[in-house]
């Protein structure tokens, strides 16, 4: 696939944010990814890096980014969230990196248990944005401090990793701008009944008065 998934992602929000639609609002700070990928691809383009580590820069300037942007917006505690998902991914390249052959699925396992820690750490969809790109950032040092001399080749950040929670945080923000679409809707019907039938019960009132 020459433009994966993840990359698809990051241009359609661009894209959303610049158009503004008014169904699922798409905040404006976004519309800088795209352009933060171009920027991380003439930096991989412009300069030679080592063999062992293969370092996806467009990726990695994304990331970059998205944590900039949703450290300024989310609310409350920042760090917990960041070092919970570190954490977890840290434990996921040292399952990795002694190749156990325990089970087939273990990068599919890891990577709904680091959602999952980055959704029920924190309290917005922002912190939750925050939690992903910062882990996601901070798994990248430990990687280089623990494992410089260990491995022979990694991609930085890892592929799957990187596409699983794109879609992930995606879905989850969709569930979210839906569930609240229809909840404002409803209260909204809900208010209109209610003035109805209080203008209804006043002009009762008036009629007896009458």
């Amino acid at each position: 696939m020459i433009f994966p998934i993840g990359e698809w992602l990051v241009l359609s929000i661009g894209l959303l944010a610049w158009a503004e639609w008014p169904v699922f609002h798409i905040h404006k700070s976004l519309r800088v990814l795209p352009l933060a990928w171009i920027f991380g691809w003439i930096i991989e383009h412009s300069f030679t890096f080592s063999h062992i580590w293969d370092w996806d820069f467009p990726r990695i300037v994304v990331l970059l980014a998205v944590t900039w942007i949703a450290w300024k917006r989310a609310k409350g505690r920042r760090f917990p969230g960041i070092l919970m998902t570190g954490i977890c991914l840290l434990a996921q390249d040292l399952f990795v990196l002694n190749e156990p052959g325990i089970f087939s699925y273990d990068r599919w396992l890891f990577a709904v248990v680091f959602l999952a820690v980055a959704l029920f750490s924190t309290h917005d969809l922002w912190s939750m944005t925050l939690a992903l790109s910062g882990g996601i950032l901070v798994n990248l040092g430990l990687t280089i401090f623990l494992f410089d001399g260990v491995v022979r080749y990694y991609s930085l950040p890892n592929s799957f990793l990187w596409h699983f929670s794109g879609v992930g945080c995606i879905m989850i923000a969709a569930f979210r701008q839906i569930r609240e679409y229809y909840q404002t809707k409803k209260s909204l019907s809900a208010g209109m009944i209610a003035v109805q039938d209080s203008m209804a019960d006043d002009g009762g009132i008036y009629r007896k008065d009458d």
